[in-house]
């Protein structure tokens, strides 16, 4: 019994240290169920905490996150979008409480351009989670 936590505290250690990452990595950190693209700032190995910096965010977003919230370590910085759709692509966004039928018009960083079928309700930016694909 001894060997098997013994072997279990070392395979936990290991996959710490797997997963470690050094200050001033590019890694890909999630908010709110959507990735956005940052800097490792400083790490806390004592707490197994990373101090991150949102690219294009103000300091004041800057936060400690867990390692199950950064993906993508050491990567470079690729030039397309953070996206699961594309301009043309058929959606559904809601406007007030109904869901209407929309068309992504234009990609930003980490949102997206709707223009709803109805014309007369215009265009508006939405994150990815206020989506659904037709």
């Amino acid at each position: 019994m001894k060997k098997i936590l013994l072997l279990a505290l070392l395979l936990i250690g290991t996959s710490w240290l797997a997963q470690a990452q050094k200050v001033n990595e590019k890694v890909k950190i999630e908010h709110n169920g959507t990735w956005y693209a940052g800097t490792i700032l400083k790490v806390n190995d004592a707490e197994k905490q990373y101090f991150v910096k949102y690219d294009e965010w103000d300091d004041g977003w800057n936060e400690w996150v867990t390692v199950e919230r950064l993906k993508d370590f050491g990567k470079e910085e690729s030039n397309a979008p953070l996206t699961k759709f594309k301009v043309g692509d058929k959606v559904e966004v809601e406007y007030g409480m109904i869901p209407e039928p929309a068309t992504i018009i234009e990609v930003g960083d980490n949102k997206y351009q709707i223009e709803y079928e109805k014309k007369s309700f215009g265009t508006k930016w939405v994150t990815e989670k206020q989506i659904k694909k037709l």
